[in-house]
């Protein structure tokens, strides 16, 4: 994992290159790196409606790919309007296996990058004693081969 201070550098680029990176951290420390960078927050909850959830896996699936689709086309970043997108709740790309394609193939460009935002603050929780927590294996899932580009970490 890098350090903070290479993720700071990387933000204040001019440009970016395809960049869907990962933040091992806090948000408010993740923000405090970003400083005055425009950044726009997306919960991936808020892409379902209460009202009308999905009734399996593969539907859920779907409807998370269709509804960030359709986000991530209003964003639309260009030459002046640089967006550094922040997406919580990434553990339901891990647990729907919805990967981050869509991120790639309708965001991240020039003018647009990604940061999933992983939060450590599971690991302190205090777990029932029949629930067991492996708090390293969203990191391991973000940081396989083709999934993000780079870790960067406040303890990194």
């Amino acid at each position: 994992m890098k350090p903070a201070a290479d993720f700071t550098s990387l933000v204040h680029q001019r440009t970016w290159d395809k960049d869907l990176v990962l933040w091992v951290g806090t948000e408010a420390s993740l923000l405090a790196k970003l400083g005055t960078v425009h950044h726009v927050d997306l919960d991936l909850l808020d892409l379902f409606d209460p009202d009308h959830l999905p009734m399996d896996d593969d539907e859920t699936k779907s409807q998370l790919a269709r509804s960030l689709r359709q986000k991530l086309q209003s964003l639309s970043p260009g030459p002046g309007h640089r967006i550094v997108l922040v997406v919580k709740s990434i553990g339901l790309l891990a647990r729907y296996d919805a990967g981050v394609r869509e991120f790639y193939e309708w965001f991240c460009g020039d003018f647009g990058m990604v940061v999933l935002l992983l939060d450590g603050a599971a690991e302190d929780l205090e777990w029932p004693e029949d629930v067991t927590c492996a708090p390293d294996r969203l990191n391991q899932y973000f940081t396989q081969p083709g999934v993000v580009k780079e870790a960067f970490g406040e303890k990194g």
